[in-house]
């Protein structure tokens, strides 16, 4: 099973509010999951850890195991197809917010990461690589 695109921001709305990302917008095109969210701790640019915590809550998602990490608080955990992903952090909810900050994170990454072709700190370090 896989979750549809509105499913995926729900999980991801209420897992990571409480680490203080606030999705608000999640939906699939060209090919590619786009999540958008604010946050109070994104000022000039996307903090790492605020990219770590959406990384790792998606690799939970996807069901890949990484050190350390204890899913069974995640009920979907696993129930997510891993594809492209696409995050941008903004200012503020509104129609006039501003592009803080964006991320991507490709398909291939997750699969070679499952796979154990790549390790965990290559695997962040070339999602660090993309943020803008």
């Amino acid at each position: 099973m896989t979750l549809s695109g509105e499913d995926i921001g729900d999980v991801l709305e209420t897992h990571l509010m409480g680490e203080g990302l606030y999705v608000t917008d999640c939906e699939r095109h060209d090919g590619a999951l786009h999540v958008g969210y604010e946050s109070p701790g994104v000022g000039d640019g996307i903090p790492q850890n605020q990219v770590g915590t959406l990384l790792r809550f998606l690799l939970d998602l996807a069901g890949i195991e990484t050190d350390g990490r204890d899913v069974s608080g995640i009920p979907e955990a696993g129930d997510w197809e891993p594809e492209d992903v696409e995050v941008w952090a903004f200012d503020d909810a509104d129609d006039e917010r501003e592009t803080v900050g964006h991320f991507e994170v490709h398909e291939g990454w997750f699969h070679a990461l499952a796979a154990g072709n790549l390790s965990e700190t290559d695997f962040s370090t070339l999602v660090l690589s993309t943020v803008e």
